[in-house]
């Protein structure tokens, strides 16, 4: 809680007391005095985004009228049955905003070291008008957080600073339907070190990039990253000027989310086209077939017009992680992350991202090389070029419930729910057998729970938008799937991936077969089969997603990778 949350459920309790026991000494004085200290704390509150305090200010104003209208300097006696129950129903209501809002510190990383973070930014000058005017180059921010050895007495950042709560995490809010929604998270204390020294002789540290979702911010899975630096790892975030919230710069500008991603965004929502018939008939159909047919004519409907979130983003995001890949490689990166840079091992990684950013590492990992593990949170196949395709290194797919998108579309499944990619990451014919994709969903949790949100907000508040799996095992389930998955594959440790994170978590973590696809897919008639293979290379083509590819030989780090 923040002073102002203290300080206004003292001073609300202390006037509720007063109120109630009638026969107190200085009674008047002592309900004058809460009331004017619950109106200045929730003032406080307020002007300080934490607008849950808000609340605070209209109980307390009642408080100060109930006192003019009851003349609080006559001696009284009794119990105020009338005027006490209504009263106290006004400052629970005070109070209940910012309980199931609540503020407090990131959870405590799980490993040894302590963890630093520092900003910085990239400008990729051979690629000009990027969902901005036609002259800019694009402009990126990136996030790094890293094992350190901070001084003595250095403070943890914020979750967010100032200028990110005006900008980022209002952007963010109101796409969420609320813009000081999450602006109260600039209270929320992390755990890593601002700019604080890298780990002393450090160095061939495991290193990962991270694509965050679709018109989200960098920051989302902090609690993730502080986790995985605090074992040693370096995780570089990547924010996709455009397409993410308000891009906060250094020297003060601000790019805002695209306002054509807005527009087409609504136009989406609105839209009862056959396009989006065949989305939902790609997600939900019942049978295999149907599928099928909807992720095709869904695709090739974007493909068609060019579609900005389908089409344009798939390839932007994939051309920044590479850039910024390419960059830190070259060490050509600002003074103070070189040295980050430099105790990197930057042949051999890792790719993550959840939702949009999710799809962005898959197709990272059919892309570059240089790229052994991957792992996508949540996010469909947007790019497409793991459809049909098997990945060429261990890969984790991880699913929130498989209802909640069911639920999303409006429609009851018949059956058991399946997974929106499961033509994706696997070829047909022996989808479901490869040994090093894993596919593990987290019961009872909705699609935005893949990130810090559950943390700062509570039960039942939460349940629609975030699920109803309990925060530490949303949290906790995250961290050790991710982390050990890991370890196993980027860093070769021999550890019980997945099946002691399915037993730690019973409940709650369990894998998800791709059964039948490949019996269905061997039944069809061989040239079906023929005709269904030439037709999504064709799409894939359409995409020219080799234009991509880093200009490296094939001689990788995957040749040497850690067997399973």
């Amino acid at each position: 809680m923040t002073w102002a949350d203290i300080f206004l459920i003292v001073a609300i309790i202390g006037f509720l007391a007063a109120w109630w026991i009638r026969g107190l000494a200085s009674r008047g004085k002592w309900l004058v005095g809460f009331a004017v200290l619950a109106l200045a704390a929730s003032l406080w509150g307020v002007l300080d985004n934490r607008w849950q305090a808000g609340v605070g200010v209209v109980v307390s104003v009642c408080f100060l009228l109930a006192l003019a209208i009851g003349h609080f300097g006559r001696k009284r006696t009794g119990v105020p049955y009338l005027s006490g129950p209504l009263l106290t129903v006004l400052g629970l209501t005070a109070i209940v905003p910012l309980i199931l809002f609540p503020v407090w510190r990131l959870p405590a990383p799980s490993g040894p070291h302590a963890v630093g973070v520092r900003t910085f930014e990239l400008e990729d000058a051979s690629r000009s008008g990027v969902f901005t005017k036609a002259d800019a180059p694009r402009r990126l921010l990136v996030r790094v957080w890293y094992p350190a050895e901070p001084a003595a007495g250095a403070t943890t950042r914020n979750y967010f600073d100032a200028g990110e709560t005006r900008t980022t995490a209002r952007t963010m809010g109101g796409l969420l339907g609320f813009g000081p929604l999450l602006s109260y998270m600039k209270h929320v204390r992390t755990n890593a070190f601002e700019d604080a020294p890298l780990l002393a002789d450090a160095h061939g540290l495991p290193t990962i990039f991270y694509s965050h979702g679709y018109t989200s911010f960098l920051g989302q899975n902090s609690a993730l990253f502080e986790d995985l630096a605090s074992h040693g790892y370096v995780v570089y975030s990547v924010q996709h000027t455009g397409d993410s919230s308000a891009t906060l710069f250094a020297d003060g500008t601000v790019v805002e989310i695209d306002p054509a991603l807005i527009e087409e965004s609504k136009k989406d929502a609105d839209d009862d086209s056959e396009t989006r018939k065949a989305m939902v008939q790609g997600a939900t159909g019942e049978t295999f077939d149907e599928r099928l047919a909807g992720q095709l004519k869904y695709a090739e409907d974007s493909l068609a017009r060019d579609d900005r979130i389908r089409v344009q983003s798939p390839r932007t995001w994939v051309a920044d992680q590479i850039f910024v890949h390419d960059r830190l490689q070259a060490g050509e990166v600002p003074e103070a992350i070189w040295p980050i840079a430099a105790a990197c091992d930057l042949t051999r990684t890792g790719e993550m991202g959840m939702s949009f950013g999710g799809a962005t590492a898959g197709t990272i990992a059919l892309l570059d090389p240089r790229c052994i593990a991957a792992i996508n949170m949540d996010g469909g196949d947007f790019h497409f070029l793991a459809f049909n395709a098997d990945m060429p290194v261990p890969f984790l797919m991880l699913h929130s419930d498989r209802s909640g998108l069911y639920s999303a579309m409006g429609v009851t499944p018949k059956g058991e729910p399946r997974s929106f990619n499961d033509f994706s990451y696997e070829r047909f014919a022996h989808a479901g057998q490869q040994q090093n994709v894993y596919r593990v969903e987290i019961k009872d949790s909705q699609h935005l729970g893949l990130s810090d949100f559950t943390l700062f907000m509570r039960r039942p508040l939460r349940d629609a938008l975030l699920g109803t799996t309990p925060t530490e095992v949303m949290i906790g389930a995250q961290n050790d799937l991710v982390r050990e998955f890991f370890d196993k594959f980027l860093r070769g440790k021999q550890n019980e991936f997945p099946e002691a994170q399915f037993k730690k978590y019973a409940e709650w973590v369990v894998p998800y077969k791709n059964t039948g696809l490949s019996e269905w897919w061997l039944a069809k008639p061989e040239e079906e089969r023929a005709d269904i293979e030439r037709r999504i290379e064709e799409l894939k083509a359409k995409v020219k997603w080799d234009e991509l590819r880093p200009n490296r030989s094939e001689e990788t780090a995957r040749e040497s990778q850690p067997e399973a």
